[in-house]
């Protein structure tokens, strides 16, 4: 069993504590990008895995593709894949490489979709979500079972 935290689009605000505690007892972080520059105390985790979105300039690969508890993982800002108009190229992405889970950021909108037994997931943005709150997922791999659940911050 492995517990991830996967967070996006911080655009370097400060991270809460309550969500740093979390991510001290993750198995995993995962950062789908947008403000990579103000995570440095997060890349000393040797758990602690990023792609670079549009407003990131570091030297991060655009996607990265990890296998957890026999589930393959495609990581992705997502701007790449339009998706602010539609997921349909992350699915066809995902079947290309034979994903079973998506994590992509992008929109600042908490997204859980099941699609073609596709799991497509965006934890929303820990500056703000398009509903005006801060918010990661908390995700565990257990057995090839995917439980997500997307967390407000308050």
């Amino acid at each position: 069993m492995k517990k991830i935290v996967v967070f996006s689009d911080s655009h370097a605000c400060p991270l809460p504590q309550s969500f740093l505690n979390v991510v001290n007892e993750a198995d995993m972080t995962i950062f789908c990008g947008d403000g990579l520059s103000s995570l440095s105390d997060l890349m000393l985790n040797k758990n602690f895995y990023a792609v670079k979105g549009n407003c990131d300039f570091a030297a991060f690969d655009e996607e990265l593709t990890l296998e957890v508890e026999g589930v393959k993982i495609f990581v992705t800002h997502g701007h790449k894949y339009s998706v602010k108009s539609s997921l349909l190229n992350l699915e066809y992405k995902a079947k290309e490489i034979g994903a079973n889970l998506v994590l992509f950021g992008h929109t600042h909108e908490p997204v859980e979709i099941q699609s073609d037994g596709i799991t497509l997931i965006n934890s929303g943005s820990m500056s703000k979500n398009v509903f005006g709150e801060r918010t990661y997922c908390y995700i565990v791999i257990s057995d090839k079972k995917i439980i997500s659940k997307i967390v407000k911050i308050s």
